[in-house]
């Protein structure tokens, strides 16, 4: 009968324990006989060969003189004991940044910008994106606090309303912005929460808003600036005197001009009465026609004589204000580099047009706000004291039941022999960073050993099966194991885990076995995008879930396909249709009412059951994007919904969704129906896929590895006491299909060189993951 990993792991460890005592020569003759005939029989029980093994305690002792000795100590309390870390997964300068910001987190506490090491956070920029944001560094208001030492309640809340427009991460991805974030936060709380009016709350605003937008301008740029206003003024001046004579002897003109056309029309109204016309009337007219022509005469002779000078008054006046335009642009580019600036516009978007609430650009809602504020709104701190306590997320029981499966007896059938005797070994085989034991394993030697020596295993076999050698599968150093040391144990707890911010892999003592491919997978996925690209990109970016992440090419197209080929087919997801009280009625009216049926109401009818009769209306709605027309769908789908629905109901589940395949749409289900919620993660499901494609691989060659796969086919999950079958694997021509697509990946990872090429550029992998220290 075959021993369970438990069974062995006890059983290797007494018989380390008896070894250790036939070697120490302290054991009396019939002692020695007893401890050798134990060892004996563990080792036959082990699987070894006892033909060979030593008899009496003499002979285990000259045995042991002849084994090579590799200077390693099997003793988990030796320094140089042979299972032992190699190194830190978190260099210890940055862990101690990031525990600084954890701490503050933990305790409430806001943290000053001076308080985090900046250097060290950005030496793994994936990790300061993941700490410099408002959960860790805004800390806890001590609103009662401020409530004691005399802050109104409507200045508390407007002050919380300052605090809600802060954007949850710096407003762009750079270690620039993340610090001046860092700053932002603790400035704006320092300035607002010594207020106790709301007038001390909107002056702290307008003064944020004039350090966004306003003009400093240095001593030299001032004195310039007050020069060229003192020109403009006497320019002004004297334009003025220019422009009032001018205007004198264009207002005299027009009086002139206007009695002429009186005069002429006096004149002209007594010809046409017939009216005797004496030599006076004529004289009136003439003297007015001279008055016309000599104003109008000074008037342009004014206007010629000053033309070269209000030319070159203005011109100067359009060169100096130009010049003063410069001046403010040059030294408001120059302020928006400031400090403040900077951590202001850090803070995001919508902080800033909250700071510009008066203006036309400003915030609405905010100005709403001040308004409220102003009236005295709130009048109490309930809005402070509700509770706000976040949903408590719990794990399925379809997820923990799956997490917690593994095989009772890993074997491993087939490969390159594994000659791995400690850690240090491993991290050379796969060029890891690190690798790093949890207690449980670094105190038991047989964990230890079997977890060392199966992965070793798992990568040489998986290496086999993509052509992809080992050494380059940890990414130039770049990618750490852990085992039993980084999980959170209890029930429920996954087997293993990839940290997308460490590039580590961990696997539990007990359970992580089978789940090795799995991670790496993970590790390949999430790494691939920034290696290819050259540039660092966020913690989520998966090449299987966005292959544009990637350079335009023969890679890029070939992670496009496997999602293709994980997503893509025949079947129909579900959707949920709300139904209003009196949807069913409305259906009934409308399709079983009307005498004739026409167009959509016919489809409907004809579509004779629930999930044909929502294609139809979608059929019939296809390409329309119309407000109008999208609400008739709408309108049209609960028709349908209700239609086919029993009296009562209030809501339809139809198979009215995209179409995908089989495996997404299982998946699909492992998540209750909510897309992309676990289990139908684009990522998850590419991992999964994985598996299948090792598994198959290997047993295509007569192979097995458990510890790199195990249980990845459907056939192993049906779950009675869920009353449903378990498919988180793809299965069938699809399962083909998608095996063939990474065929494809592996095949032009290999032809592209992109490992090699990675590997060989250290300044390149220096730059993406930064410069890590042990």
């Amino acid at each position: 009968m075959a021993l369970t990993p438990i069974e062995t792991a006890r059983l290797s460890a007494r018989l380390l324990q008896l070894r250790e005592q036939l070697q120490s020569g302290t054991l009396h003759n019939i002692q020695a006989v007893r401890a050798t005939t134990e060892a004996l029989d563990i080792y036959a029980k082990l699987g070894g060969d006892t033909a060979g093994a030593p008899a009496t305690q003499n002979d285990a002792q000259a045995a042991d003189l002849d084994a090579p000795d590799d200077g390693l100590s099997d003793d988990p309390n030796s320094e140089n004991y042979r299972y032992k870390d190699t190194g830190y997964i978190s260099g210890s300068r940055k862990e101690q940044a990031a525990n600084t910001i954890k701490l503050a987190r933990e305790s409430g506490q806001m943290l000053r910008s001076s308080d985090i090491d900046f250097k060290a956070v950005e030496e793994n920029p994936r990790q300061a994106r993941e700490l410099i944001k408002k959960s860790n560094l805004f800390g806890q208001v001590d609103w009662a606090d401020l409530k004691t030492a005399g802050m109104p309640p409507e200045v508390g809340y407007l002050i919380d309303r300052v605090y809600a427009s802060i954007a949850p991460m710096p407003a762009e991805d750079t270690p620039q912005s993340r610090k001046s974030y860092a700053l932002g936060i603790e400035t704006i709380r320092t300035r607002l929460e010594g207020a106790k009016s709301v007038e001390e709350v909107t002056s702290v605003i307008t003064e944020i808003s004039d350090e966004l937008t306003g003009v400093r301008l240095n001593s030299e740029e001032s004195g310039r600036f007050a020069d060229i206003g003192t020109q403009l003024r006497e320019l002004a001046a004297r334009a003025q005197v220019i422009d009032k004579a001018k205007d004198a002897l264009y207002q005299a003109s027009n009086a002139a001009q206007s009695a002429l056309w009186k005069a002429q029309h006096d004149f002209e109204n007594r010809l046409k009465r017939g009216w005797k016309v004496e030599s006076k009337h004529e004289e009136t007219v003439a003297e007015a026609k001279a008055l016309a022509a000599s104003t109008s005469k000074a008037w342009a002779d004014e206007l010629a004589a000053t033309k070269e000078e209000r030319e070159s008054i203005r011109a100067q006046r359009v060169a100096l204000a130009g010049e003063q335009r410069t001046i403010t642009d040059v030294a408001r580019a120059r302020n928006q580099k400031s400090p403040e600036a900077q951590a202001w516009m850090s803070l995001g978007e919508r902080f800033i047009k909250a700071t510009m609430y008066r203006k036309l650009r400003g915030s609405d809602t905010f100005a709403g706000h001040v308004a409220n504020a102003r009236a005295g709104e709130p009048k109490t701190w309930d809005w402070a004291e509700k509770e706000k306590a976040p949903p408590v997320k719990r794990a399925s029981q379809r997820r923990i039941t799956f997490a917690l499966k593994v095989v009772e007896n890993f074997e491993r059938k087939g490969g390159r022999p594994v000659a791995i005797a400690s850690t240090a070994d491993l991290e050379r085989l796969c060029n890891f960073r690190a690798v790093q034991s949890g207690n449980w394993v670094l105190e038991d030697f047989a964990s230890a050993k079997w977890h060392v020596e199966q992965s070793a295993g798992a990568m040489m076999d998986m290496a086999d099966m993509l052509g992809i050698d080992e050494s380059v599968l940890g990414f130039g150093g770049r990618l750490s194991v852990a085992f039993g040391a980084r999980g959170v144990g209890g029930k429920g707890a996954a087997r293993a885990h990839y940290e997308p911010i460490e590039r580590a892999i961990n696997i539990t003592k007990m359970n992580g076995g089978g789940s090795f491919g799995h991670e790496v997978y993970h590790a390949l996925d999430n790494i691939l995008p920034s290696l290819l690209r050259g540039a660092e990109g966020a913690k989520d970016e998966w090449a299987s879930h966005t292959p544009e992440l990637m350079p335009e090419g023969a890679i890029r197209t070939a992670f496009a396909k496997l999602k293709l080929a994980l997503t893509s087919g025949t079947e129909r997801l579900t959707e949920t249709i709300k139904l209003a009280p009196n949807s069913r009625e409305t259906a009934i009216y409308n399709l079983d009412g009307a005498r004739v049926l026409r167009g959509v109401a016919l489809a409907v009818k004809q579509a004779g059951n629930l999930d044909d009769a929502v294609l139809a209306v979608d059929k019939a709605f296809q390409g329309q994007t119309l407000p109008r027309s999208l609400k008739q769908k709408k309108q049209w789908r609960q028709i349908a919904a209700a239609y086919y629905s029993p009296e009562g109901a209030t809501e339809a589940v139809a198979k009215s969704g995209t179409t995908v395949s089989n495996f997404y749409l299982e998946a699909q289900k492992l998540d209750d129906g909510k897309t992309g919620k676990y289990w139908s993660e684009f990522h998850e499901m590419a991992a999964r896929a994985f598996q299948s494609y090792l598994e198959d691989k290997l047993a295509e060659s007569g192979r097995q590895n458990d510890y790199l796969s195990c249980l990845a086919d459907n056939k192993y999950h049906y779950l009675p006491e869920l009353g449903t079958p378990f498919k988180p694997y793809p299965e069938g021509e699809e399962r083909a299909h998608i095996n063939k697509a990474f065929d494809q990946v592996f095949k032009t990872l290999r032809e592209e060189k992109a490992f090699e090429n990675a590997m060989n550029n250290t300044a390149l992998l220096d730059s993406i993951f930064g410069v890590f220290h042990d």
